[in-house]
């Protein structure tokens, strides 16, 4: 063990010495180039190392000194782009969207002073990034396509062109479409290969792979699966191959994809593919160092540990993973809350089944506390994200009537320019002076004629992207409201579970003895028949319950509102007994309780009259 530990340090000591020595061979560089364009380009170089490894402060720091030596000459106005393009991107990483925007309308508007189409290309992938990164992704395919159609020669600009297939993979790996997302994430290597970037092409190894990997799980072919292991290998022998040109985070996702390959999709009873897994996350644990950035990657290796105990019955094992990984990630001082909510909760599985229900209860509740957190972030993020969306929409409507001014004011001063022409003439030929001005007034009406269609046009699109914001802001309520149900089953869930502990704990100061085994075999069994209650309960329209107090004719308790949940779903009469832990007898007489509120005769049936009550409010949902 000593020496093992010994050999880790040692890697990463040289790892992290590879890392150094790479941007300190570019540092020695710099301070020896005299001429400026190569000086900008190595900036450049190293402000986008910097990115890539998720140092963020220290790349644009690294950007802003670039652009500073860009200015210096007049004929680097590509370069100036360029380094736009990379401060736009820093910034759309760290969700700084208008410091992001505000870049991308620099690099536009010195595109557009240029002759040469290029400035655009660069100009449109660093806005195809901010619309991506706030989830426009029709817009983003639409920048990233007018990208490449500005590139004069593809051969001669390889990482950018790399970089634009990338995004298109991601957008369209998104979408599901993986004919696509294997056409474009096939042509990101073939240019990251011909640009020289190690960290890009190992970047697109990875995604490849990936794509193998949905195939195989869609298809179960035997070579798609090869592929995706042959991939994530490729990428790995970059980071060996290459120190320090490949970034940490780059080569410890290409370990953690290639770990959770093997333990998804191979028999994890063969000891070899074990010691592949544990190989592989034991590569990502030793570089905790260099990737104090993607503590999420360190989390998730403890996580992928933890379920290989489980699959082992190593209940003890599993635990202690798994503390480390909250331990890990309670010390961040940024939390990742899903991160967390996902360690807590199989935390609290765990010690349900070792029976110490008390730990189980507490990380119950914390799994609640951080998905009621999560829901925060994201509110906020998906609020920040509609922002931008919005700004850029107005942005978009602005350029575009600037456009339309600018070409109107450009016909009208034809019309001038006529007119002058009309009157020096005019003395000389009467009747071409009245020809013209009738030309020109049919022309004027013409033009006053297709401004008021484009007014009405501009209104009629102003009305409905009105009506869109209202469409995103009624579903992103409705997204809330079944959050909200979520949070309700779960403390439902949690008090049953506290009532069944306090049971077990006034059996055992009894005199009776208590079969432990058999209440924790039909708790699981409870368990279930729950979680399927609880999944139907989250779908239910939030309306639903408001319409059955507005049916009865008395006042329906929440034990009355949960008898009509679980009569809604089709449980029986048992089941019911079962989960509410309470005789059959008692549920029967409360459903006959029910149809009396609900002011029914003997012959109605009480499940059918919930289902009517609800179908109208599905079918609107």
């Amino acid at each position: 063990m000593k020496l093992f530990m010994c050999l880790s340090f040692m890697v990463l000591c040289v790892l992290a010495k590879a890392q150094n020595a790479y941007v300190d061979s570019l540092g020695d560089r710099l301070k020896k180039e005299t001429d400026t364009r190569q000086i900008v380009m190595i900036q450049q170089q190293m402000a986008d190392w910097y990115r890539s490894n998720e140092q963020y402060q220290e790349a644009v720091d690294m950007a802003e000194l670039s652009l500073e030596s860009a200015r210096k000459t007049s004929d680097n106005q590509l370069y100036i782009v360029k380094t736009y393009q990379i401060l736009a991107n820093i910034y759309a990483n760290t969700d700084d969207y208008e410091q992001s925007q505000q870049y991308i309308d620099n690099a536009l508007k010195i595109a557009e002073e240029n002759v040469e189409t290029l400035p655009f290309a660069y100009a449109y992938y660093a806005e195809a990034i901010l619309r991506n990164t706030i989830y426009d992704s029709e817009n983003a395919v639409k920048s990233l396509l007018e990208a490449l159609s500005k590139i004069p020669d593809i051969e001669q600009e390889p990482l950018l062109a790399s970089r634009i297939y990338y995004q298109l993979y991601a957008v369209y790996s998104e979408w599901g479409d993986d004919e696509k997302s294997y056409d474009y994430a096939q042509k990101s290597i073939e240019f990251a290969d011909k640009s020289g970037n190690k960290n890009q092409l190992a970047n697109s190894y990875t995604v490849l792979a990936v794509v193998y990997a949905s195939l195989y799980y869609k298809q179960k072919e035997k070579t798609a699966l090869d592929n995706a292991m042959l991939f994530s290998d490729k990428a790995i022998d970059l980071y060996r191959n290459f120190p320090g040109q490949v970034a940490a985070n780059t080569y410890g996702i290409a370990r953690m994809n290639k770990a959770s390959y093997y333990l998804r999709y191979f028999d994890l009873q063969d000891t070899e593919i074990q010691q592949e897994i544990r190989q592989n996350v034991d590569e990502i644990l030793n570089m905790k160092q260099l990737l104090a950035g993607s503590s999420y990657l360190i989390a998730n290796g403890y996580g992928i540990l933890s379920e290989l105990a489980r699959q082992n019955n190593d209940l003890q094992g599993a635990e202690n993973y798994l503390m480390q990984a909250y331990l890990l990630m309670q010390a961040q001082k940024t939390p990742d809350y899903h991160t967390l909510a996902n360690i807590v909760s199989t935390l609290s599985e765990i010690y349900a089944f070792l029976g110490d229900f008390e730990k189980a209860y507490k990380f119950q509740r914390e799994a609640t506390d951080y998905n009621n957190l999560l829901f925060d972030e994201k509110k906020n993020e998906n609020t920040k994200r509609l922002e931008a969306q919005y700004q850029l929409k107005n942005k978009d409507k602005e350029v575009q009537q600037l456009k339309d001014k600018a070409e109107t004011h450009k016909k009208q001063n034809y019309l001038l320019f006529g007119l002058i022409g009309l009157g020096i003439t005019g003395a000389f030929f009467m009747f071409r002076s009245y020809h013209f001005n009738l030309r020109y007034s049919l022309a004027r009406e013409k033009q006053l004629g297709a401004e008021r269609q484009e007014a009405e046009i501009q209104l009629k699109y102003e009305q409905e992207e009105q009506a869109r914001l209202k469409a995103e802001q009624q579903l992103m309520e409705l997204q809330h409201q079944k959050l909200q149900d979520e949070v309700m089953a779960n403390q439902l869930h949690l008090q049953h579970k506290n009532e069944v502990l306090q049971q077990i704990k006034e059996k055992l100061s009894g005199d009776g003895s208590v079969n432990i085994r058999q209440v924790l075999k039909e708790e699981s069994l409870i368990d279930n028949d729950f979680e399927k209650a609880k999944f139907h309960i989250q779908e239910l329209h939030p309306q639903f319950f408001k319409m059955l107090n507005e049916k009865s004719k008395q006042k329906l308790t929440s034990l009355d509102l949960k008898y009509c949940a679980y009569l809604y779903l089709g449980m029986n009469t048992k089941q019911i007994a079962d989960l509410l832990n309470v005789e059959a007898k008692s549920v029967r007489m409360t459903k006959y309780r029910l149809k009396q509120k609900f002011d029914l005769d003997t012959e109605t049936d009480l499940v059918g009259y919930l289902k009517n009550i609800a179908a109208p409010l599905l079918t609107t949902t």
